[in-house]
C-alpha cells in the first residue's frame, strides 16, 4: 500500500504540475453547472449476460494430472490374513444437520461414526468391516491424519462377501493423495482421503474399508476414519475425491451449477477445470451462494504436485490466480449440511484488465462542473464526501468483474504531516465491471484564487487530483478535482 501511495502521489503530482503549466495566470471563465454526472459508456457487452447454467456433468475419472496407476499399490495389501479391527469408535459432534434439514427429518437420512487407530509398520493395513448398505444407500468414508509430514496413509474401499467372509480383492474406490500440509481455517492439515460407493442393487450389500500405510508408520500418531451412510443424496454421487471429479466448463461470462447438495458431514463434491493457454484472464472467481456459505460450505481450488500432492490455492475476495493447466475444486462443509438444500457454485473468469476509467463524480447527489482556468472539472466543497465511480475493461472493451481497484486523492497544498494531504480507498469491481468508492475530503486551503468578472465573484479553491489504479498493475486513470473553499462578491 505504501508503494502504491508513493507511485500514485508522483502520478497525481505530475498531473497537477501539467495542469498548472496550462496557464500562468488565473483568467476569466464562465461558471457552469450540469444537472447530472457525466455518464459512463453503455454500449459494451456485459460478460455476465453470457453466464451459463450447467445442466449436466460428465465425470473425468483419473485425469491426466492425477496418476493413472491408482490401484498399483493394492498388491501390498494382504487381504488373506485379515485381523479383527482394533479401531476405537469415538463421537464427533462437530458437524450437524442444518435447521432446514432437521425440519425435513433429514437427520434420519444420514448417519455417521468415527473410529481412530494406528498402524505400527510401513505397508501395514487396518481394516474396518463389514459395513452394511441397504438398497439405494450411499456409503462414504473419510480418512483424516495421521497429522505428520513423514507419514502417508491411503484409503481403499472393497466389497465384502457376506457368505464367505472374504473381501473382493479388486478395490471399487480408493484415494491416494500424497501428504501435503495446507493451511485451513481449522488448522494445518493434509487433504483428507475420501472414498464412496452406492448400492445400486435390490438387496443388502456389505463393504470393507482399508487404511494403508504407504509411507512410514507410528505407534502414537492416530488416524481418524469417519464412515457415513445416507439414503438421500444428489444424482452425481459418489464423487468423493479428485480422482472422480466432474468436468466443469467455464465460459467467458462464467458458469454455475445449482443441482447438487452436501448431504452428510463428510460429503465432498469435486470438479475439474481446465485453464486454456489462449485465455483472456489470469484468475477465476469461485463462489458459493450466501445461504450455503452461512451453513459453513467451502469451495476450494487445488493444484496437483508430483505424487498427487494436493495444494490448496489462496483466494482473495474469492479470486484464485491460475496459470494454464488443470485444477480441482472441492465443495464440502465445515459446520452444517442439508440433503434438501441445493447449493449454487459459480465460477467466473476475472478478465485481464486493460484499462480503467473514472466515469463520474458526485457528493451525495450533488453534481458541479465549473470551468476554471484549468478546464472543466468536478468541483466539491471542502469537508465533503467525494464519490468516485468508474469501470475496468479489457483491451477489447469487455467489462472486468471483481477486479481490485484503489482510488487515491491528493492535495499538495496540505503538508505531509497534516493528515489532510491524501485520501485512499480500495474496492473490487462488481459483476458489471463497475466500482464506486467514497473519500472523506478535508477542508480546502483556498490556495488558488480566480476572479470571475461576469458574475463579479472571486473563488478560492485547491487544485487537487484523483487517480484510480488496478491493483498490481500500472493501469491507471487520473482527473482533476476543484476543492472549493469559499467565494467573495466584488
Amino acid at each position: 500500500m505504501n508503494r502504491f501511495r508513493k507511485a500514485t502521489s508522483v502520478l497525481l503530482s505530475t498531473v497537477l504540475l501539467l495542469s498548472f503549466g496550462m496557464t500562468a495566470n488565473a483568467s476569466q471563465s464562465t461558471e457552469g453547472k450540469t444537472e447530472q454526472a457525466i455518464k459512463a459508456e453503455s454500449n459494451f457487452q456485459l460478460t455476465t449476460e453470457k453466464e451459463s447454467v450447467i445442466k449436466d456433468l460428465t465425470r473425468a475419472d483419473k485425469p491426466a494430472s492425477i496418476t493413472d496407476s491408482v490401484y498399483a499399490i493394492t498388491e501390498n495389501i494382504n487381504l488373506q490374513t485379515l485381523q479383527k479391527s482394533v479401531l476405537k469408535k469415538k463421537v464427533t459432534p462437530s458437524l450437524k444437520a442444518s435447521p432446514k434439514s432437521a425440519s425435513a427429518n433429514a437427520t434420519a437420512t444420514a448417519s455417521s461414526a468415527t473410529y481412530s487407530g494406528t498402524i505400527t509398520e510401513e505397508g501395514g493395513t487396518q481394516f474396518l468391516y463389514p459395513i452394511y448398505l441397504q438398497p439405494g444407500e450411499l456409503l462414504q468414508a473419510q480418512l483424516d491424519g495421521p497429522f505428520s509430514a513423514q507419514l502417508d496413509y491411503d484409503l481403499y474401499l472393497y466389497e465384502f462377501d457376506m457368505t464367505t467372509g472374504d473381501i473382493n480383492p479388486n478395490a471399487i474406490d480408493n484415494s491416494i493423495y500424497g501428504t501435503y500440509f495446507n493451511n485451513y481455517e481449522q488448522g494445518s492439515a493434509s487433504l483428507p482421503e475420501n472414498v464412496g460407493a452406492r448400492n445400486t442393487t435390490g438387496s443388502e450389500k456389505a463393504y470393507a474399508i482399508a487404511v494403508h500405510a504407504k509411507k512410514g508408520s507410528s505407534i502414537n500418531d492416530l488416524f481418524y476414519l469417519t464412515v457415513a451412510t445416507s439414503s438421500k443424496y444428489d444424482a452425481y454421487e459418489p464423487d468423493e475425491s479428485a480422482f472422480h471429479a466432474y468436468n466443469f466448463t467455464i465460459n467467458n461470462g462464467g458458469s454455475s451449477i445449482n443441482s447438487r447438495s452436501i448431504h452428510s458431514g463428510i460429503d465432498n463434491d469435486w470438479y475439474q477445470i481446465t485453464i486454456p493457454a489462449g485465455r483472456n484472464y489470469d484468475a477465476v472467481n469461485v463462489r458459493l451462494d450466501s445461504t450455503s456459505e452461512s451453513y459453513g460450505y467451502k469451495a476450494e481450488v487445488y493444484g496437483v504436485l508430483t505424487g498427487n500432492q494436493m495444494v490448496l490455492l489462496p483466494q482473495t475476495n474469492h479470486n484464485v490466480s491460475l496459470n494454464t493447466g488443470t485444477y480441482y475444486v472441492r465443495v464440502y462443509t465445515t459446520s452444517q449440511y442439508s440433503a434438501d438444500h441445493l447449493y449454487t457454485l459459480t465460477m467466473k473468469p476475472v478478465l485481464k484488465a486493460g484499462k480503467i476509467e473514472i466515469t463520474s463524480f458526485n457528493s451525495n447527489g450533488y453534481y458541479d462542473y465549473p470551468t476554471y482556468s484549468y478546464g472543466r472539472h468536478y468541483r466539491i466543497n471542502g469537508g465533503s464526501n467525494l464519490i468516485v465511480n468508474g469501470v475496468v475493461k479489457t483491451t477489447d472493451g469487455q467489462l472486468v468483474p471483481n477486479a481490485p481497484v484503489t482510488v487515491a486523492w491528493l492535495d499538495q497544498n496540505w503538508s505531509e504531516g497534516s493528515g489532510n494531504r491524501t485520501r485512499t480507498a480500495s474496492t473490487y469491481t462488481n459483476d458489471y465491471g463497475r466500482f464506486s468508492v467514497t473519500l472523506s475530503l478535508p477542508q480546502s486551503t483556498g490556495r488558488n484564487v480566480e476572479y470571475l468578472s461576469d458574475i463579479g465573484s472571486t473563488h478560492y479553491y485547491d487544485l487537487t487530483g484523483v487517480a484510480a489504479q488496478v491493483d498490481g498493475t500500472s493501469i491507471s486513470a487520473t482527473d482533476i478535482i476543484y476543492l472549493f473553499a469559499y467565494s467573495i462578491r466584488n
